[in-house]
């Protein structure tokens, strides 16, 4: 597909937005934010569109995991953009992202103790992600045949010192969008846009208070 691609990258707090029209780079923004993204995006967002102009041909968003508002409000800004410019818009997985190696490991912060492990190969993510306690992390590990790892979460460097840290981020998601033919867009943007999500919600259950008399 010819035309600008603008992307967006929202789900850690180092979030970005980029338009890369082929090879050249029009306009690349970052920003640091907790829990604040929505107050921080708008402003590069609209440079990013100024950038594009009327040669905005898609957009892609990077669905995690990661941020649950972040990504979210990725989502709504990109169905948002597609809808008043008409061009289609697709969801990668961040974690591709992160490097621009096309064969790398990622470990990652899983919650409640746990530890997730995925492998990207030539440049696709292995749907496969194993979540595991600490004692099988070296073992989940060793089984991707991985060299490379990397690690979105400050974390996990922490406890594991030969994990590098890396980021997502939007340049790259670009990048990789406008290798895509427009049956490949097509394709992207007949898939439902939502978050990737490492596994279903955890939801405590309120316990039953003793009936009184």
């Amino acid at each position: 597909m010819t035309g600008c691609v603008l992307a967006l990258e929202l789900s850690t707090p180092c979030g970005s937005v980029a338009v890369v029209n082929g090879a050249q780079l029009l306009f690349s923004a970052t920003f640091q934010a907790q829990r604040s993204h929505n107050a921080q995006v708008f402003q590069p967002l609209q440079q990013a569109l100024a950038a594009a102009g009327e040669n905005l041909s898609g957009i892609v968003v990077g669905i995690g995991p990661g941020s649950y508002t972040g990504i979210r409000i990725a989502i709504a800004a990109a169905h948002g953009i597609s809808l008043a410019r008409a061009v289609p818009v697709a969801g990668l997985n961040s974690l591709v992202a992160a490097t621009d190696a096309s064969n790398f490991g990622v470990v990652g912060d899983a919650r409640r103790g746990r530890w997730f492990v995925a492998s990207v190969k030539a440049g696709l993510l292995d749907e496969n992600i194993a979540i595991v306690s600490p004692a099988d992390l070296d073992a989940a590990m060793a089984a991707t045949n991985q060299i490379e790892w990397l690690s979105i979460d400050q974390t996990a460097p922490v406890v594991l010192p030969t994990i590098q840290l890396a980021q997502p981020c939007a340049i790259r998601l670009a990048r990789l969008a406008t290798h895509w033919t427009s049956s490949d867009w097509e394709k992207q943007a007949e898939q439902s846009l939502e978050p990737r999500y490492l596994e279903g919600a955890f939801i405590t259950q309120a316990k039953k208070r003793p009936t009184t008399r």
